[in-house]
């Protein structure tokens, strides 16, 4: 991998964590707050959905931190070494996370609560199968790279 496809990958990492630490401290209780106040009736529902959005930027700022590690790792050509599996599996875990907290709150807000209408519908489930679609990648490169970390310690050891 090319050192500016390396660091345009980082610069973007570092943007949209940023971006999710936006998210966490401004945009999310925002939002509760306005929704709050638009729906009173719901405004007991503020406090642990604002939780559970903040939770799921967290994920994703873990898959960032995975992402940035596993990174270094193919600058330095290591990324064929065992210790990159953790983070990989890091990856899996907090994107699965994720998306089972996003179906969770769609789930609740949409079917028990019946609040929301079909274009939140919509927005939560493609949010949730991009999510879904996301763990089920990562769960084949994994598999990929094991396959490759396979093949690379056989030919260390031919050599």
């Amino acid at each position: 991998m090319n050192r500016f496809s390396v660091l345009a990958l980082r610069v973007l990492l570092v943007f949209l964590a940023l971006g999710c630490l936006f998210a966490q401290l401004w945009l999310v209780p925002q939002l509760a707050g306005d929704v709050a106040r638009s729906a009173p009736e719901l405004a007991y529902l503020a406090a642990p959905y604002t939780v559970l959005w903040i939770l799921v930027f967290v994920c994703a700022q873990l898959v960032f931190v995975a992402l940035w590690v596993l990174l270094s790792k193919v600058r330095r050509g290591a990324i064929f070494a065992e210790n990159a599996f953790r983070w990989v599996d890091l990856i899996i875990i907090a994107g699965a996370t994720a998306t089972l907290l996003v179906f969770g709150f769609e789930f609740h807000l949409l079917g028990i609560v019946d609040a929301g209408g079909p274009p939140l519908g919509i927005l939560l489930t493609g949010i949730v199968l991009a999510g879904a679609a996301g763990v089920l990648l990562m769960i084949i490169m994994r598999g990929l790279l094991r396959s490759a970390t396979s093949l690379q310690s056989e030919l260390d050891e031919v050599v």
